[in-house]
């Protein structure tokens, strides 16, 4: 029997130990997205996404079996693609998935770059906050290039407008600042989110040419020398973590 909840595998699986994808694609045309290549598919199908044929179905089977062994790890809405694409206008599959996973007391992650989309569903994450987790992928402060690497996503300033929300409604929420496209950028954005922002993880930026524009053992001293500062809680990836691996985080 087919299962929608899976376990991530490889850098993926340091994000959430579990996931589940309920369309298939993504419209929001990020040019460093992975996830194509990913699921075997060309560029151009993925930009069009679908339904996951029985998604909903194949949710409430994996949530009853994940229930009855008392499983206490997050699900990911969604690796390889935005449970908040504007499909899910129209389909709503994400509000029913969070009613199902909260119907049998499984935790639930969000990671989102739908910005004002999302927050549709708040008064769901916010009636079960200790199972819930709201976070938003933050990769620019320059809104001309946002346009240019994610052209269909919402705005930054969108984004934090609904992390901004989702705290003030009590609802936890985390910063993914991965994809790093720009030292600066990134770190800029820690500055303008930490107030409320309850976790920040950090990644670098792989398979991409502009990778290269980044120190990233530089970038890796900086940012945990930040979210230090600031009294953040923090994770950071092992891919940057590598980079100087004598440091130690304290």
């Amino acid at each position: 029997m087919t299962s929608i909840i899976y376990e991530p595998r490889g850098r993926a699986r340091e994000y959430c130990e579990l996931a589940a994808n309920l369309y298939r694609g993504c419209s929001h045309g990020c040019t460093y997205c992975y996830a194509p290549s990913a699921t075997f598919r060309k560029k151009e199908d993925f930009s069009i996404p679908t339904v996951r044929k029985d998604a909903l179905e194949q949710l409430k089977r994996d949530a009853v079996k994940l229930a009855s062994e008392e499983e206490t790890r997050a699900i990911l809405l969604s690796f390889t693609t935005d449970p908040y694409i504007p499909l899910d206008v129209k389909e709503g599959l994400t509000r029913e998935a969070i009613k199902i996973l909260h119907g049998n007391n499984l935790k639930i992650e969000i990671l989102t770059k739908g910005g004002k989309r999302s927050e549709r569903d708040f008064d769901l994450l916010a009636s079960r906050p200790e199972l819930s987790r709201y976070g938003v992928t933050l990769v620019f402060t320059d809104e001309k290039q946002r346009r240019e690497i994610e052209p269909f996503a919402a705005p930054t300033k969108e984004r934090i407008k609904s992390l901004k929300k989702a705290h003030k409604m009590g609802i936890p929420t985390f910063v993914s600042l991965e994809p790093v496209w720009t030292a600066e950028q990134s770190l800029e954005l820690i500055d303008l989110t930490h107030d409320f922002v309850d976790l920040f993880k950090v990644g670098k930026l792989n398979y991409n040419k502009q990778q290269k524009e980044v120190d990233w053992c530089q970038f890796r001293h900086d940012v945990i020398d930040k979210l230090k500062m600031y009294g953040s809680d923090f994770y950071i990836k092992r891919d940057l973590m590598k980079c100087a691996p004598s440091l130690e985080i304290k």
